[in-house]
């Protein structure tokens, strides 16, 4: 049933984000955060910000220089090859409260980062509260799984230090 809840809580979200890119985003503030005005994809994204090329290349090499995630509602980079038959790829947002407690993987706590913050190991994903309130992510998707929580503490520091 949670799976099911998840499911369709992105496909709301994802609706209401092709409504909102196809309608141009109604001006400045308006939008989820992250979400590119007008729609712009390409790393023209404010989320696509928050991790620099390089972060994102010392992990999955060349990358696809980031697009907006529709799912997430912040920035997905993908890896300009498949390894291993996976096409790995790292993920950055920043969600009010309300949208992070419909979507995240919510694992086990994390010591030594942020107090309150959480890692899913099955999805690779790293959540924290921050900035007022909202709550901060970042996804690893590798083909191999050994590092993959140190590497998203790593890219969660970076993230941190940017919003």
């Amino acid at each position: 049933m949670a799976v099911f809840r998840k499911l369709m809580h992105a496909a709301i979200l994802g609706s209401a984000l092709a409504v909102v890119a196809a309608c141009g985003g109604g001006g400045s503030g308006g939008g989820l955060p992250g979400a590119a005005p007008g729609g712009e994809s390409s790393g023209s994204s404010a989320s696509c910000k928050f991790l620099t090329e390089q972060e994102v290349a010392e992990v999955i090499g060349p990358s696809d220089g980031g697009q907006h995630d529709y799912a997430l509602g912040g920035c997905v980079w993908t890896a300009s090859s498949a390894k291993g038959g996976i096409k790995e790829a790292i993920f950055a947002s920043v969600l009010p409260q309300a949208h992070y407690e419909s979507l995240a993987e919510i694992g086990e706590p994390v010591s030594g980062f942020v107090d309150g913050a959480t890692y899913a190991e099955l999805h690779g994903e790293l959540w924290f509260p921050c900035r007022s309130g909202d709550y901060c992510g970042i996804k690893v998707r590798t083909a191999g799984s050994d590092d993959r929580q140190e590497i998203a503490v790593r890219l969660a520091k970076a993230l941190q230090s940017r919003v």
